[in-house]
C-alpha cells in the first residue's frame, strides 16, 4: 500500500513538472512572437500566398523567375522577412541594398546589426559560378532568427544571348541542424563561392531591391555602409512625416564615404559643424531644407516607393547614382538634411583595382549614347526646371 502511494505521488509530481514545462514553452513562444519588432507578418496566411513563386519538387525548392527588361531574370522573395516592424503604427524604413556573392558576410552583418531594426531588401546578382550564394543565404535565413526577421532576398541573373524565357532557381532542401551551422562552417561555405566576373548592372540591382521591399519608405545604400546607432528607429517618425509619396520631399543622410578625399564633390554637404551642433542640441531627429548641389552629388536618400527609380541604361560607375538625384531635382523634389544620424563606408580606398579600372574603361564607350538618351528624357519630361538644377555633366 505504501509503495502504491509513493508511485502515485511520483506520477503526480512528474505530471505537475510536465505541465509547468508546457506553460513555460507556451509563454516563451508568445513573448518572442509579441516582442517589439517581431510581430509575425504571415500569421493566418498560407505558404502559397507568402511565396507565390515557390514550389516544392522532391528534394528541391523551385522559385519561378520573371523577365526583367531585355537582359535579366528576377526571382523576388527567395527569402522573405518575417518581421512586421509596425507595432508603433508607423511605416518602417526598408534598407534597400544590392550585392554579389562577394558581400555575403556584409549582408549577414546588416541583418545582425542593432543599428537597423527594420526590414532589409537585398538584390543579389549571380552567375553560374556564384549561384551557390543563393543556397547559402537561404540556409542563413532558415537558421538565424535575426536574418529571418529582416531579410527579403531577390535574385537577379543575366540571360544568355539566345535565351528567350527565364529558368527557375532551384535550391536543395536542407535537413541540417541549425546549431551545427556555426561561424566556422559559414566562413568555409562563403569562401567556396566564386563571385561573378562580368559587368555589374548597378542600377538594375538598385531598382530590384526597391521594388522588392516590404515597406513604402526606402533607405537606398551600398551594402558596405555602416549606419549610426539606432538609425532605423531614430529616423522612423521623421520619415513618416516627410516621406508620403505625395509631397515630393526627400531626406538626405550625411555620409562619410571612403573616397571622400578623392571625390569630394560627390559627398560633401556643407556646414558640418552646424550639423553637429543641431544634432547635439535636440533630443529627436529633425530635418531642414538644403539645395541641390551639382551633377556630381551622390546623395544618400530616404525616399518613397512611388518616387523615381534609377535609369537602368546609365553605364555602371559613370554618374549612375547622380543621374537619379538630378532627375529628382528636375522633378521639383526638395532635399532635407536629417540630424542625428549618418552612415560611413567600411574601409579606406586609396586606388582603383584592376577590375574596377577595366569596368570603367568598358563602360565609358556607352557614355555618349546614354547621355543623349537621358537628357532627351529629362528635358522632355521636366522642361521648366533647368535653371534650378543646372546642366548635368556626365
Amino acid at each position: 500500500m505504501e509503495n502504491r502511494m509513493r508511485g502515485k505521488s511520483r506520477a503526480l509530481v512528474h505530471f505537475c513538472v510536465l505541465v509547468q514545462i508546457m506553460c513555460c514553452v507556451y509563454y516563451a513562444t508568445n513573448m518572442i512572437r509579441h516582442r517589439p519588432g517581431f510581430a509575425v507578418q504571415h500569421s493566418g496566411i498560407s505558404d502559397s500566398e507568402i511565396y507565390p513563386n515557390r514550389k516544392y519538387e522532391g528534394e528541391y525548392i523551385r522559385y519561378e523567375t520573371k523577365k526583367y527588361g531585355q537582359d535579366f531574370c528576377v526571382a523576388y522573395n527567395v527569402t522573405r522577412a518575417t518581421g512586421n516592424f509596425r507595432d508603433d503604427g508607423l511605416e518602417p524604413i526598408s534598407l534597400v541594398i544590392h550585392a554579389t556573392s562577394h558581400f555575403m558576410r556584409e549582408i549577414e552583418g546588416q541583418c545582425s546589426s542593432r543599428n537597423w531594426n527594420g526590414p532589409i531588401s537585398v538584390s543579389l546578382f549571380v552567375d553560374r559560378t556564384s549561384s551557390e550564394a543563393v543556397e547559402y543565404l537561404h540556409e542563413v535565413h532558415r537558421c538565424s532568427s535575426k536574418v529571418n526577421q529582416k531579410l527579403s532576398l531577390h535574385v537577379v541573373y543575366r540571360m544568355s544571348p539566345f535565351q528567350k524565357t527565364c529558368d527557375p532557381i532551384s535550391i536543395k532542401r536542407s535537413n541540417r541542424k541549425c546549431n551545427s551551422f556555426n561561424a566556422t562552417i559559414r566562413s568555409r561555405e562563403r569562401g567556396r563561392v566564386i563571385p561573378p566576373f562580368q559587368i555589374y548592372p548597378i542600377n538594375v540591382m538598385r531598382n530590384v531591391a526597391r521594388k522588392g521591399a516590404l515597406s513604402d519608405i526606402h533607405m537606398a545604400a551600398d551594402v558596405e555602409m555602416v549606419f549610426s546607432e539606432g538609425f532605423a528607429v531614430k529616423m522612423k517618425p521623421i520619415a513618416n512625416q516627410y516621406i508620403n509619396g505625395k509631397d515630393k520631399k526627400l531626406l538626405v543622410i550625411r555620409a562619410f564615404e571612403f573616397h571622400h578625399k578623392y571625390f569630394p564633390a560627390g559627398h560633401t554637404i556643407e556646414s558640418l559643424w552646424q550639423w553637429f551642433r543641431m544634432s547635439k542640441n535636440q533630443t529627436e531627429a529633425y530635418a531642414w531644407q538644403i539645395g541641390y548641389k551639382s551633377s556630381s552629388w551622390e546623395a544618400q536618400l530616404i525616399m518613397h516607393r512611388k518616387d523615381p527609380y534609377n535609369p537602368e541604361y546609365i553605364p555602371t560607375r559613370i554618374r549612375d547614382q547622380q543621374s537619379l538625384v538630378y532627375e529628382l531635382c528636375r522633378a521639383n523634389y526638395t532635399f532635407h538634411l536629417a540630424s542625428h544620424v549618418f552612415n560611413v563606408h567600411r574601409g579606406v580606398k586609396t586606388k582603383e583595382t584592376n577590375l574596377s579600372s577595366a569596368v570603367l574603361t568598358h563602360q565609358k564607350r556607352l557614355r555618349t549614347r546614354s547621355y543623349k538618351r537621358f537628357m532627351h528624357y529629362i528635358n522632355s519630361t521636366y522642361p521648366d526646371t533647368f535653371d534650378q538644377c543646372g546642366r548635368f555633366v556626365m
